[in-house]
């Protein structure tokens, strides 16, 4: 077998394989052992028609199955360790003695990176969001522990109420019969809230609602109505939140050390949204347009056999907007993909295994199993591990980047003006 380079585009290669006689002769007799396996012959037994008798026989046929094992030689052939398309055969022929098969490699792509050093991101000042937080979580506490006195007029806004709640079905089947307690707060749009309002306790509100093509009907009966009364911040409400605290001041400083994690987790994740978006924006990748229209066209078929297509086409409004949409996300998540690799290997970033054990000791809990298992999981399961592990490698290169990166503290404002674009768009801000 001899090969020469026809076309090369970048990442694109277009290779012709010439296969000589004895090339030729090998996949003929594989191809006739294959077709003993599957054809018969009147006058010879199964398994035992010899190769010139099926070439006569099949014609064009046993054509088909040389060639197949010719392309299949050519295609196995490996340029590199890994393509970033699965290679295809384009066009192939034999006669006279010698046959040629044409092949299409799509290789990955060279990768630059701008340099990570000089770029700014951008974090919320400290304090002001510390104080914010502090706040808040006084407020929602007072909300927690807010005395309730029953009152004989009508629910108000602000008011907690008691209902019991009877859903039957057309029938008459009666599917829930629980009671429930509610804020009545304007924010909430669902209509038998607005309903409560101006109802007193022993009325009731009753409507139907159509789900599913069935149709229910909903009877809730007020048992209660109550104003809240908010407690007054000082020592004694520090000594309801928790018997732990004497003083306000206490229950402060507890909810400042909450809000400094809350902080300091939030934050690390807001640099590393920009720090990702920057290397997205900031990464080439050398890809033939070749390249681009076989990927283009793979998703489309792709789509079309899992019966997407058409919804999506109506959703983008035709195809040349969705084929365009299709296109960015593959451009963004190369970008991204290659721009991680790549800082890892500048870096030096790797994944040990005990950070992944310890990962999947972290995450036991939320898949429901003991940390042991976990381990064990990650370990024999291939395809978790290698999710697991990509995940870690992309969180250190981002650190790193922040690392290396300037980072300055502006107001919240000013912070909320970068995501809105008015920033420097090389800076990549996004929360």
């Amino acid at each position: 077998m001899e090969k020469k380079v026809l076309e090369q585009d970048k990442n694109y290669i277009l290779v012709e394989y010439e296969f000589g006689k004895d090339d030729i002769r090998e996949a003929e007799n594989a191809a006739a052992v294959r077709l003993n396996k599957i054809v018969e012959v009147p006058g010879f037994r199964k398994g035992r028609v010899p190769k010139d008798v099926l070439k006569i026989r099949l014609g064009e046929a046993f054509k088909d199955y040389l060639m197949e094992n010719l392309e299949k030689k050519a295609v196995e052939e490996k340029l590199i360790e890994r393509s970033l398309l699965a290679p295809v055969v384009v066009k192939s022929s034999v006669e006279d003695g010698k046959a040629t098969v044409r092949v299409e490699y799509h290789l990955e792509p060279e990768v630059r990176i701008d340099d990570y050093s000089q770029v700014e991101l951008k974090k919320v000042e400290k304090e002001g969001l510390i104080e914010k937080y502090i706040d808040q979580r006084l407020q929602d506490l007072r909300e927690e522990h807010a005395l309730r006195e029953e009152k004989e007029g009508e629910a108000e806004y602000g008011d907690l109420v008691k209902v019991k709640m009877t859903v039957s079905t057309e029938e008459g089947k009666v599917i829930r019969d629980e009671e429930y307690e509610y804020i009545l707060v304007e924010e909430d749009d669902r209509p038998f809230v607005k309903d409560l309002i101006g109802k007193k306790k022993g009325e009731v509100v009753e409507f139907d609602r159509e789900y599913k093509d069935h149709q229910f009907h909903y009877r809730l009966e007020l048992l209660g109505v109550y104003k809240r009364i908010l407690r007054e911040l000082d020592d004694e409400f520090a000594k309801v939140v928790n018997n732990e605290f004497e003083t306000l001041e206490q229950l402060k400083e507890k909810l400042k050390e909450e809000g400094e994690d809350s902080y300091d987790s939030t934050m690390k994740q807001v640099l590393r949204d920009q720090a990702l978006d920057w290397l997205v924006g900031h990464t080439q990748v050398e890809l033939s347009e070749k390249t681009l229209s076989r990927m283009e066209k793979d998703m489309m078929k792709r789509l079309k056999e899992e019966g997407k297509y058409e919804k999506l086409v109506e959703d983008f409004g035709d195809e040349e907007k969705l084929k365009e949409a299709t296109k960015e996300r593959f451009l963004s998540n190369l970008r991204e993909n290659y721009g991680i690799r790549k800082v890892a290997e500048l870096e030096g970033v790797k994944v040990t295994e005990e950070e992944l054990e310890k990962e999947a000791e972290d995450l036991a809990s939320l898949w429901g199993i003991s940390p042991r298992k976990a381990r064990a999981l990650v370990k024999n399961d291939s395809r978790i591990r290698e999710d697991l592990e990509w995940a870690l490698l992309k969180n250190k290169v981002l650190d790193k980047i922040v690392e290396k990166a300037k980072v300055v503290e502006v107001t919240e404002e000013e912070f909320k003006k970068s995501l809105g674009g008015e920033g420097d768009s090389d800076e990549g801000n996004k929360e």
